[in-house]
This record gives structure tokens, sequence and C-alpha cells, in this order.
């Protein structure tokens, strides 16, 4: 008998150049949970034959593969999940540096998102996934570690190789974010006043992008033959204590129909590398409205109010989110 325990397994990733074509990891990761398995949906016959029973036998029917990939966030890792998410980077030497970088990371409307190979070892065999597209990428930070997590669609798994070999990173929690607010007449005009705004407290922040993917079928091939990006959604919450009326003025105001533009600068601060930089990851957000507002009044804790909002393309700076990360990594 051979028991093997969760911390056992492993992942390693690579970023396609051509879609479904695979490619040997390039990075392993370290993890949180992991739930990608090839999916097979069986196709019952359920014809009537004269007798109560409902299922006479079954055909094979699609196949693909799914689940989800949480890690920690850090700053050398999590680009090999935001970059696959959004589809475009561009890499450059940081300002006075010669082994840091800065890596720009956009969802820009002449790309589409990157392809992974994902290989799993989960002790008992190892499994590729290529073509692996990131369905949703949610980011969540509270008052512990911050975390990304993956939801995955790709072809249907296949026999693969991994040889482990894990890096081991600064993670990033609580108190290395900050969160600031501005506004203006353009996106522009409202990061530039969220940069120069004071950091405003909060709870906990959560971030949600969906690329709406699909897995799709065609005639000849059970497996999925691609799959497919539909249309881009960035939103999320943050919670803060009910301090001041700033956010149900802004809400209400929108709800007017005479809204400002307004933007939120979400950055994380990790190890001092270089000569003058720190690994960080800026989350740029030039334009977002409050799509809902609740308010905790439990009487047995403090007041909270918690916005849900949703980004919206500003076409001053040609993005809905922008993604600048800062490390040692020269390319992805």
């Amino acid at each position: 008998m051979s028991i093997k325990q969760g911390r056992e397994p492993y992942i390693g990733v690579g970023i396609e150049t051509t879609p479904g074509t695979g490619v040997v990891a390039k990075k392993y990761l370290p993890f949180v949970a992991c739930t990608l398995h090839g999916k097979h949906e069986p196709l019952e016959d359920e014809a009537a034959k004269g007798v109560r029973d409902k299922t006479w036998g079954v055909v094979g029917g699609k196949k693909h593969g799914e689940g989800n990939v949480e890690i920690h966030v850090d700053a050398e890792n999590a680009p090999y999940l935001l970059y696959p998410a959004l589809g475009s980077i561009s890499s450059d030497t940081a300002s006075g540096e010669s082994t840091v970088y800065d890596h720009v990371i956009t969802r820009k409307t002449t790309s589409t998102p990157k392809t992974l190979s994902i290989v799993y070892n989960d002790t008992q065999d190892t499994r590729k996934f290529t073509y692996a597209t990131i369905n949703t990428l949610d980011l969540a930070v509270s008052d512990g570690l911050a975390t990304i997590t993956a939801g995955i669609l790709s072809k249907f798994p296949t026999t693969g190789t991994a040889s482990l070999s894990i890096t081991e990173e600064r993670i990033l929690a609580f108190k290395d974010y900050t969160i600031k607010f501005g506004s203006g007449a353009t996106g522009t005009a409202a990061l530039a006043a969220a940069n120069s705004a004071a950091a405003t407290k909060v709870r906990s922040f959560s971030l949600k992008i969906n690329n709406n993917a699909e897995a799709i079928y065609q005639s000849g091939d059970a497996s999925a033959q691609d799959v497919t990006v539909s249309q881009f959604e960035v939103d999320g919450e943050y919670t803060i204590f009910y301090e001041s009326t700033t956010e149900r003025v802004f809400y209400e105001t929108l709800l007017n129909g005479s809204n400002p533009v307004k933007a939120m600068i979400i950055t994380f601060t990790g190890d001092s590398i270089g000569n003058t930089h720190s690994e960080t990851i800026k989350i740029e957000i030039p334009n977002f409205f409050i799509k809902d507002r609740g308010v905790d009044t439990g009487i047995a804790g403090f007041i909270t109010e918690s916005p849900s909002f949703v980004a919206t393309y500003d076409p001053t700076e040609a993005v809905s989110i922008r993604v600048t990360v800062t490390n040692t990594t020269s390319s992805y």
C-alpha cells in the first residue's frame, strides 16, 4: 500500500508558441491547490425500450481538460498566470538596472490569451495538458497571504514527463499591498490622481478576470479541437470600514447618470532588488464603476461596506486593466 501525501505533487508550466503544440515546462510553480483532470462526458443511451430501466448503454463523448490551479502571489511566478490570462507582455530592463526587468502585461484588442502546456505530476502518474487556456483568474487577499487562482480549460490530457525543480520566491501578503483611488475627466487623469493619492485602508480585496472560454468540438474527434475565448470581463470587490460617505456618494452619483471617471491602483511591494528597485506587482484599472454596495451592520461586529466594481474599457489608456511586474526574470 502506498498512500501519498498532498504535498508531493508538482506542476510545471510553459507558454506555448503555437496553441496546442506542447512545450517543455519552463517553471515549476509551488501551488496551494490543483484540481486539473481529464474530463469525459459519456453519452448515455436512454431510449425507451419497453422497460422502466433508464440507461441501456453508453458510448464515448466529449473530452477535454479542466480544473483550477491556485498559487501564492509572488513577483516571479505570478506572470506565468497573468500573462497567459491577458495575452500581451512587453519586457524591458528597468531604469538604471542591468538585472532587474519591468514586464507590462495587458489585454489588447490585437491579442488573445496565450495558451500553456501544463505538466502535472499527481504522484501516481504525470499528465500533460496542452492548449491550456486561462478561463478565469481570481486574485484575492484579506488578512493573510495573497493568492491567484486560475480556472483552466485545455485539450484532454496525455502522458507527460516532468523533472521537478522548485525555486523559492518571496510570497506576498496583506501587509505588502496598498490600494489607491483617483478620479478625473479621463482614465489617464484618473490614474494620475490615484498615483498621487494617499492609500485607502481596506479589509480585503478581490479581482476577477474572465475570458469566457469554451472548449470547441468538431466532427471526427471526441477531444476538444481548440479552446476559444469570448467577451473579456474584469470585476471585483473591496471591503472597508464604514468611516465616510465617499463610496456611497460615488455609487449614487453614478446612478444619477453624472459619474466622473474613477480609477484604482493596487500595488504589491516585496524585497529590494538591483540598485534602487523592489519586487512589485502594480495593477492599474483606469476606469471602473460600483455595481453594488453592501453594508454589513451586524450588531456584534464593526460596520463595513463592500463595494463591488466592474472595470470598463478606457479609450484614453486603450485598456481596461494593466499589470506591471518588476522582478529579476528577463522574459516570459
